[in-house]
């Protein structure tokens, strides 16, 4: 972020209540790592909803998924599934099928490069993940608690 940015956000950050300053504080935060992790995954050339999709399937490799599954298992909401499978499925990282059985349903799973592509990146959450390590261990869980409680 640029100094001006941040120099702008402290100026306003006098102003603001409490809660609102904690509300200031998540949208730049988060926004610093969503920017630190699309940037982790450049090099890559997927997108952190893709990564999140391989994630998703490799989890469940080898046995395919419905799309509507991987709808709802998404951490960011993508706005259209069907899209982001067509985009991997271009980039030979994901595989469609249409069961015999139900002619509705669109099962998706890993191709081989996809499970490479998991592999390639798996050091992609460490690197982020350290980010974190500025906190203690208790420090963490009290974190992930309040931030639980805004559920």
């Amino acid at each position: 972020m640029e100094l001006e940015k941040i120099l702008d956000i402290l100026k306003i950050k006098n102003d603001l209540t409490q809660r609102e300053k904690v509300v200031a504080n998540i949208q730049v935060r988060g926004s610093r790592f969503f920017s630190l992790f699309n940037k982790q995954l450049k090099p890559y050339c997927i997108s952190e909803v893709q990564f999140n999709v391989l994630k998703i399937l490799s989890n469940k490799h080898p046995k395919p998924i419905p799309s509507g599954e991987i709808s709802k298992l998404l951490i960011s909401q993508a706005s259209d599934v069907t899209r982001i499978i067509d985009r991997m499925i271009k980039k030979d990282l994901v595989k469609r099928e249409i069961p015999e059985e139900n002619r509705r349903m669109i099962l998706v799973s890993l191709t081989e490069q996809g499970l490479k592509k998991v592999e390639e990146t798996k050091n992609v959450v460490n690197q982020i993940v350290a980010k974190t390590d500025v906190w203690s261990d208790e420090e963490v869980a009290v974190l992930n608690k309040l931030l639980d409680k805004l559920e």
